[in-house]
């Protein structure tokens, strides 16, 4: 069965050992990104796919996690669901602190971790969260994972999920971006507004560079309007910010 997302199409399907999967397409990334997904199911971590293996068109295989994502453009998630996805995002920056697998092909270049750095998931929009049961209960869609600053993952969550991206009244901006930043722990509300604006120049800015080495994801996006939908909506955000500062 055909699901919708990445690049060239993702397929769910049965296998007869390690029940439901999806078959996604692959890279030159996917080594690294499957060390990773072992790494965190070593340790326990909790709402992650766990590899499975390659088919026989190259396609990576996951576990499927069964639930829904959250139509960004046509919902806002609820506030317990916001909660429990920066507290899950707490989890996985805690355990992954202990890795460092050295230079790695990760999606955006070959990279190491620079000091003060985590191998992040880099995409934790709410596009990419599960809900099961009305409940968050996983993230999904690691290609992106590579070095990078925890708090850019929680501003890009915060982006995603409050939702920053579009107009919301700003009491309720406020409002959700502490619910994010109490449940995550050791940051102001303030401090994660301030990562925002940056987390998000910096994605339109790997998603053109993306797009000029013709990465089918990014191509994907490019037919959504990107760079130039982020860049309008982070300017727009720009307007909108002073008031949500206000209402912290």
């Amino acid at each position: 069965m055909h699901l919708p997302g990445g690049s060239g199409g993702v397929w769910y399907a049965d296998d007869p050992v390690a029940g439901p999967v999806v078959h996604r397409p692959s890279g030159p990334w996917t080594p690294a990104v499957h060390a990773l997904l072992e790494f965190l199911a070593v340790d326990g971590l909790d709402g992650i796919p766990h590899v499975v293996g390659f088919d026989e068109e190259g396609r990576e295989i996951l576990t499927h996690l069964p639930g829904r994502t959250i139509a960004v453009d046509d919902e806002v998630a609820p506030d317990g669901v916001v909660r429990d996805a920066a507290a899950w995002l707490r989890r996985y920056h805690d355990v992954v602190r202990d890795y460092d697998p050295g230079p790695q092909v990760w999606r955006q270049a070959v990279s190491a971790l620079a000091p003060g750095q985590v191998i992040c998931h880099n995409d934790t929009g709410a596009y990419n969260w599960i809900v099961h049961d009305s409940r968050f209960a996983g993230m999904i869609d690691w290609d992106q994972a590579g070095p990078g600053h925890p708090l850019d993952d929680l501003a890009f969550l915060c982006w995603s999920g409050v939702p920053l991206f579009r107009e919301v009244p700003p009491t309720d901006a406020a409002r959700r971006v502490s619910l994010a930043a109490d449940a995550y722990g050791g940051v102001a509300a303030s401090a994660l507004l301030d990562a925002v604006t940056d987390r998000m120049a910096r994605a339109s800015a790997r998603i053109e560079v993306g797009i000029r080495r013709a990465d089918p994801g990014m191509l994907a996006l490019r037919e959504r309007g990107e760079p130039e939908r982020t860049r309008g909506r982070v300017s727009a955000f720009t307007q909108r910010l002073p008031a949500i500062r206000d209402a912290l």
